[in-house]
């Protein structure tokens, strides 16, 4: 039985595995991208790499999910934001020519969207939105069971949309992108900072932590997960004690979630999805990030009888993007 190979391209590692026909990833190889060294030697490497699954099995095609803006139709990436260097790259050319196999490149996120729908939550939806929370924020749209890129192959950019005039300075030279507020960056520095409060409160209050200990505020269990050292916080100390109660890592996620729904609840009005699946590092704050995201977007959305609306967390993790990625030709070329 013929497989399909799906790749995802990021600035640290490119990670591709051979997918069967149920959506099954039966092998899976991961290389160092070493960006910094150009395109060149990165598809070279991955070419021989593709070579080597496909003397595995039969493959139909190739799938390439890749960060950045990309040309759907070229298979050329544009302004990728962790791949110096490979700007204007005709990756599916590049592929083509290395491997003799048909190439499909999308931008990452639109890859694992189409994953998400294909194999993991969205699976069965006419109308999603995929929304993947890191480093950056992406954004990809299911519209009518077709995948929506835009007339310049840019749509889904959420991560990019205003939802504070004048706000906060963003990665792209922006101000007041979402962005801005709930990537990882800028999660983790909201809690460093609540942090940083804390310590100074305790240590104006060191005589009543001693003589009070019932009546003085506990220090955040964040401090022992990170053994005080407050440059080592990650979303991932932040979501273990969210879901221990920790009281100020739960205000870190009340206010994260705040800024989430503002950016959903635009979304909502504009394109009417019927799910928003979250993905990406961030979701693996898991369940207190979820319940504060669908309790403040359902305030802010009109609701009506009958609508149809849910907000998840993704269920494939990582293979999602190579997943998508291995479904890109058909999809694409629909």
């Amino acid at each position: 039985m013929a497989c399909d190979i799906g790749v995802d391209i990021g600035g640290t590692n490119i990670k591709l595995g051979l997918v069967d026909a149920h959506g099954r990833v039966t092998h899976r190889l991961t290389l160092a991208t070493q960006a910094r060294r150009g395109p060149g030697p990165a598809l070279e490497r991955l070419g021989r790499r593709i070579n080597e699954l496909a003397e595995v099995r039969r493959v139909r095609s190739v799938g390439v999910g890749i960060a950045g803006l990309v040309d759907h139709v070229r298979g050329v990436v544009r302004l990728p934001p962790n791949l110096p260097g490979w700007h204007g790259t005709p990756v599916k050319t590049i592929l083509e020519d290395l491997t003799g196999l048909p190439v499909a490149v999308a931008n990452d996120v639109n890859a694992v969207t189409l994953g998400e729908w294909l194999f993991g939550r969205g699976k069965g939806c006419r109308n999603l939105f995929c929304l993947t929370l890191g480093t950056g924020v992406g954004g990809g749209i299911v519209a009518d069971n077709r995948l929506l890129l835009g007339a310049n192959h840019a749509a889904g950019e959420l991560g990019h949309t205003v939802i504070c005039a004048e706000g906060a300075a963003c990665a792209c030279g922006g101000r007041g992108c979402l962005e801005a507020y709930v990537s990882s960056r800028a999660i983790i520095e909201r809690a460093r900072r609540l942090l940083r409060r804390q310590l100074r409160r305790l240590a104006g209050h060191r005589n009543q932590l001693r003589m009070f200990p019932g009546h003085a505020e506990d220090p955040s269990s964040i401090f022992a997960l990170v053994k005080d050292r407050l440059a080592a916080v990650t979303p991932r100390e932040i979501g273990i004690a969210a879901r221990a109660g920790d009281r100020l890592a739960l205000e870190v996620v009340e206010e994260t979630a705040g800024y989430l729904s503002i950016g959903i609840s635009n979304l909502v009005a504009l394109f009417d999805p019927e799910l928003v699946i979250i993905g990406g590092g961030v979701s693996r704050i898991g369940r207190p990030l979820l319940r504060a995201v669908r309790r403040q977007v359902m305030a802010r959305i009109p609701l009506f009888s009958g609508r149809r609306f849910e907000v998840v967390l993704s269920k494939l993790g990582t293979n999602s993007g190579i997943l998508g990625a291995s479904r890109l030709a058909r999809h694409l070329n629909a």
